[in-house]
C-alpha cells in the first residue's frame, strides 16, 4: 500500500475504500500546473497593464456590473433550490427510474421494426440490421 494520509470520506463513491489525499506527480499534472501558472502570470501582467489606463467611472461601472451578475446567479440558483426542494417536499425522494417499455413498433422516422424479439438481440453478439423502404429489419447472424 502505498504511503499517505488516508482519505476519511473515501469508499462513499463506490470507489476504492483506501484512497490517499496526496495523489502521485505524474508528468501530466506538472505540464498541466506549469500551464495554469503561465496563464495567471499573463492574466495578471495584462491587468497591471489595462488598470493604470482604467478610470475610476468605468472601474466602478465594472464592479457594479460584476455585483449584479453575482447577485442574479445567487438569486436564481436560490430560487432553482427553492424549487426543487417544493418538489422533494412534495413528491419525496426518488425510489428509481419511471418504467420503460422497450416495445417499439416503429423507429424515429417512422419505419417500421421486423425483429425475432429483444431477448434475442441482446444475447446475440452480433446483430444485422437492413433497411427495405418503409421496413427496418433486424436479424442475428447464425455463426459469429
Amino acid at each position: 500500500m502505498p504511503m499517505g494520509r488516508i482519505n476519511p470520506h473515501a469508499g462513499t463513491g463506490g470507489g476504492d475504500p483506501v484512497a490517499i489525499l496526496h495523489p502521485k506527480v505524474t508528468v501530466r499534472g506538472t505540464i498541466h500546473a506549469a500551464v495554469t501558472l503561465f496563464f495567471w502570470c499573463l492574466f495578471v501582467y495584462w491587468w497591471l497593464r489595462v488598470i493604470p489606463q482604467t478610470s475610476a467611472r468605468d472601474a466602478v461601472g465594472a464592479i457594479v456590473l460584476i455585483a449584479l451578475t453575482i447577485l442574479a446567479t445567487t438569486v436564481l440558483t436560490l430560487v432553482w433550490v427553492r424549487y426543487n426542494v417544493a418538489i422533494f417536499r412534495r413528491k419525496g425522494p426518488r425510489k428509481g427510474l419511471p418504467p420503460v417499455s422497450e416495445e417499439c413498433d416503429a423507429d424515429r422516422l417512422g419505419r417500421g421494426l421486423d425483429h425475432p424479439g429483444y431477448d434475442s438481440l441482446k444475447r446475440s453478439r452480433a446483430v444485422v440490421v437492413s433497411c427495405e423502404g418503409e421496413r427496418k429489419s433486424f436479424s442475428v447472424p447464425r455463426s459469429v
